[in-house]
């Protein structure tokens, strides 16, 4: 395939929906989150519901990235070379969702639980360092993906035009 008026409209499309996904990624993680356990008084209800909102941004990331994995190959199937970094950062931003979504949480999820059926919120129990650990982990893991989300978006925004 050829680069010409169609990879352009591509590429723009590419650059949209990084975009979302970068934007995306960086309202929840630095925006919403931070504002429910600022507002709400009680901090495991705030921690509840950022763990749901979470759990519902992997899937949006999840999908986002793998669309975009897709659709760089196609794009450097078409000759538009900028696009082969890109597959690489989607690739680690695709394994830190699975990682924090299929490992990380679930096993916070199972350390809230256990604490909770003992009559204790998770911090003021004795797997609150355990729950501490693994959520500074998960916390690392997705500001990385945000970082590397951002670098999706950045180097698809240097879009490649034909002059013809």
């Amino acid at each position: 395939m050829q680069k010409g008026p169609n990879s352009f409209l591509a590429q723009r499309i590419f650059v949209m929906v990084s975009g979302l996904l970068f934007g995306g990624l960086a309202t929840v993680g630095f925006l919403v989150t931070p504002s429910l356990f600022f507002v709400l008084a009680d901090k495991q209800v705030a921690g509840m519901i950022a763990g749901e909102i979470f759990k519902n941004t992997s899937v949006f990331s999840l999908l986002f990235s793998v669309f975009l994995l897709i659709y760089s190959n196609l794009l450097v199937k078409r000759g538009v070379s900028q696009y082969k970094s890109s597959r690489w950062l989607l690739l680690v931003s695709i394994l830190l969702t699975i990682m924090g979504t299929f490992v990380l949480q679930p096993m916070m999820n199972d350390l809230r639980e256990l604490a909770l059926s003992e009559g204790a919120p998770v911090m003021q129990s004795p797997q609150a360092k355990s729950f501490a650990t693994l959520h500074q982990l998960s916390s690392v893991l997705f500001t990385i993906e945000v970082i590397v989300s951002g670098g999706v978006f950045w180097f698809s925004s240097r879009l490649q035009v034909d002059k013809d």
